[in-house]
């Protein structure tokens, strides 16, 4: 597995924020067993309260075209639709950064891309 993820984060520490309300994602480099920050994206984050813009979650998906993964503490339908059509799976996987890291290592989600 050799794939880059975003992970929607307020602390760099945590999967703690919703993806329709997140202003920044970490980005990671998965590759086999390891994994390394590479980046921080600012984006403009497309939900205000229960209301959302699908065209501002389209550009937040293409933000993140590059990766194959997102992962957030919670993720709505439209968003997963959005990033559906850039090929990224989504994933809520509230907690430390570090366990949906290892989560995703130890799955076979990304295999798909050999």
């Amino acid at each position: 597995m050799d794939v880059k993820i975003a992970v929607a984060t307020n602390d760099g520490v945590t999967v703690d924020a919703h993806f329709g309300r997140a202003d920044s994602f970490d980005i990671y480099q998965l590759r086999g067993s390891e994994s390394r920050l590479l980046e921080t994206r600012q984006v403009s984050p497309p939900c205000s309260g229960h209301q959302h813009d699908a065209d501002a979650l389209a550009r937040t998906a293409a933000a993140l075209a590059d990766c194959r993964g997102v992962v957030a503490a919670q993720i709505g339908p439209g968003a997963i639709d959005a990033l559906i059509n850039h090929r990224i799976m989504a994933f809520a996987l509230p907690g430390p950064i570090s366990e949906a890291i290892e989560t995703l290592i130890r799955g076979k989600r990304f295999n798909y891309l050999k």
